[in-house]
């Protein structure tokens, strides 16, 4: 169904090719999953195989690349798109209206599709991934995992015989995930051919034919279905790699409950509320006190509210009841942003210079010894060799590195983190760890809105669980089995 034979693309003005030599052929009905480190080439493989290199990103593409026994340099991009529909790293990028239902139902109108036909697949599929909910919604009210919901729904309204999936679960709660994995199963069962380009690889194990693995361009590696079952954590993750098996403990232990603080908090919300439209509210009497090193998990379904809260804290946003305070005393929203930073879940909404240099030094050019300390964030994330790219050719991963460079670099009292590690290896994430303990210390505070279980395994020491808009846990972090209850009863 997808060939690829000796394939390399080198984008215009770039210094190297992203893919190399690259031969790859999938099956038809086959599930492959491709993975490897942050800019490794898995994004460009998937850009090549639904068009749009070089179609759109321009560059220089050699070899031969087919597509149902056809070559796809000699097809238009409708004809692609009629065969294998995409979603995309970042679900607003493929939006084309303001509201849910308009955005479903787009993709057929544009192919001339009967109505009584796409009323027929809008039931079937909002059934499918549970959208009635949303289905009046405006696009720019919705999370980040319900956007995530919409893109792979748009998909499907399609009913193309290939998927193309660029990091799907990045955005999506735990039961998301869950209800993603039955999905995918649905459509194997049917003959689909399905190419899924992800870091986090635990819940793909059982349902994957292939797991390939990308370096530098290439494939280095391949697992069969078989094989997977008898590789450890471990393994994968000495090759900068997401673990295989998410529990490890199959514990059901209760949360213990939080530890007093000695310390006075850095903030305290009472009774926060906030709504976006009359009647429709999303936080609904939040309390919560933040203390200095405090590394708190904001956890909770898609939706219910955990960007909202973030967004009060670090000032973006204005809560219209409750208090707010800082260091025992309330302040205008206004100065709330001078003493927080936010790291947003779509980080190209945060990158404004001409290189990745540029970019760390804008806001920045006042600091004591800022080369010095530029130079060290740059090397600890991992980003020296890209310090003269444009942050726009980087991929999704490099970006999040960037953005979270930046608020090392701010030193804020606080700093809020949306979903910083979607997009991110094993050692990246381990990277961006060891930056945030930087940033938090013992008289800074951090909290990082996330689905990501190994992530807060690795850097948290609390977590709170928002539910409809209210705090219904906050516990200390002292070990995974804790953790393990929430993801699986309460996500």
């Amino acid at each position: 169904m997808i060939n690829l034979n000796d394939v390399s693309y080198k984008y215009n003005n770039a210094a190297a090719q992203a893919i190399q030599n690259l031969s790859l052929s999938i099956k038809k009905g086959e599930l492959v999953v491709i993975t490897g480190k942050s800019g490794c080439g898995k994004t460009t493989l998937f850009r090549c195989v639904n068009g749009l290199c070089p179609r759109f990103y321009e560059g220089e593409i050699t070899g031969t690349l087919t597509l149902n026994g056809k070559v796809l340099s000699s097809m238009r991009i409708c004809d692609i798109s009629n065969i294998a529909a995409s979603v995309f790293q970042n679900p607003e990028s493929q939006f084309f209206t303001t509201d849910v239902l308009s955005d479903l139902v787009y993709p057929c109108e544009n192919y001339g599709i009967e109505k009584e036909e796409i009323q027929e697949r809008l039931h079937r599929v909002t059934k499918l991934l549970s959208l009635e909910p949303l289905l009046n919604r405006k696009l720019s009210e919705l999370s980040g995992g319900e956007k995530q919901k919409i893109a792979i729904a748009s998909v499907l309204m399609l009913d193309t015989r290939v998927v193309l999936m660029d990091e799907p679960s990045s955005n999506l709660d735990y039961q998301s995930v869950e209800l993603l994995i039955q999905i995918l199963a649905q459509l194997k069962s049917k003959g689909y051919t399905i190419l899924i380009i992800e870091h986090r690889l635990h819940y793909l194990a059982e349902l994957c034919d292939r797991f390939i693995v990308m370096e530098n361009g290439s494939i280095v590696r391949e697992y069969e279905k078989d094989l997977l079952r008898t590789i450890s954590n471990d393994e994968f993750h000495k090759q900068g790699l997401r673990g295989l098996h998410l529990f490890q403990n199959n514990s059901n232990t209760l949360p213990a409950p939080r530890q007093q603080h000695k310390d006075k908090p850095l903030v305290v919300l009472h009774d926060i509320h906030f709504a976006y439209r009359k009647n429709t509210e999303v936080l609904k009497g939040i309390h919560l006190s933040i203390y200095p090193g405090d590394k708190i998990a904001l956890i909770g379904k898609n939706g219910c509210g955990k960007t909202t809260l973030g967004k009060i804290l670090c000032g973006l946003k204005k809560e219209q009841n409750g208090t707010f305070l800082l260091d025992g005393r309330a302040f205008p929203a206004r100065v709330h942003s001078k003493t927080a930073g936010y790291v947003m879940q779509n980080v190209d909404f945060q990158l404004f210079g001409c290189s990745v240099y540029d970019d760390l030094l804008l806001g920045n050019e006042a600091l004591p010894d800022k080369e010095n300390r530029i130079q060290t964030v740059l090397e600890k994330l991992g980003l020296s060799d890209l310090q003269e790219q444009h942050p726009t050719t980087l991929s999704m991963g490099q970006k999040q590195r960037l953005v979270v460079a930046t608020s090392f670099l701010q030193n804020k009292r606080l700093t809020i983190f949306d979903e910083p590690t979607s997009g991110l290896d094993y050692g990246s994430m381990q990277n961006v760890c060891a930056l945030i303990d930087s940033i938090t210390g013992k008289t800074n505070a951090s909290v990082i809105i996330t689905h990501d279980y190994e992530f807060i395994l690795n850097t948290c020491n609390r977590a709170v669980l928002l539910e409809a808009g209210q705090i219904k846990e906050d516990f200390q972090l002292n070990g995974s089995m804790q953790l393990e209850y929430i993801f699986k009863e309460r996500l």
